[in-house]
């Protein structure tokens, strides 16, 4: 596995204590054991961590005598697997149905520099 991604296979749990490390930047078991809803036991946050260290989606730096776990990888890289993963296993691969889907909600706003972006990102995928 590439250090640029995350594996698509990742359990619901495993997927929480991911999203809790990428958003505090690094963390103990006692943390992510605080943090998720409905929290497993402490000892079964510690499995989930280590199977996470086993898969390369984390790493485990020891710092004073604590274990830290902290992402193999940027959160923006992160966010970017993760959607690249649920494009692929709901919408067929297609980044298209994908934003059709996302833009066809009825509560949908984009700024005005959201749809910019969008626009020029629309012309450069259909010059490619």
């Amino acid at each position: 596995m590439s250090t640029d991604t995350l594996p698509g296979d990742l359990s619901k749990r495993e997927r929480q204590a991911v999203e809790i490390i990428l958003r505090l930047g690094k963390a103990t078991a006692r943390d992510i054991e605080n943090e998720l809803p409905d929290a497993p036991t402490y000892s079964a946050v510690r499995s989930i961590l280590r199977i996470l260290v086993n898969k390369g989606v984390i790493v485990k730096k020891p710092i004073n005598g604590r274990d830290w776990y902290a992402p193999r990888t940027r959160a923006a890289t992160a966010r970017v697997s993760a959607l690249r993963a649920m494009v692929r296993r709901f919408f067929g691969d297609s980044a298209g149905e994908a934003a059709c889907a996302l833009l066809g909600e009825k509560n949908v706003k984009l700024s005005a520099d959201e749809a910019d972006r969008l626009m020029k990102l629309i012309k450069e995928a259909r010059e490619k």
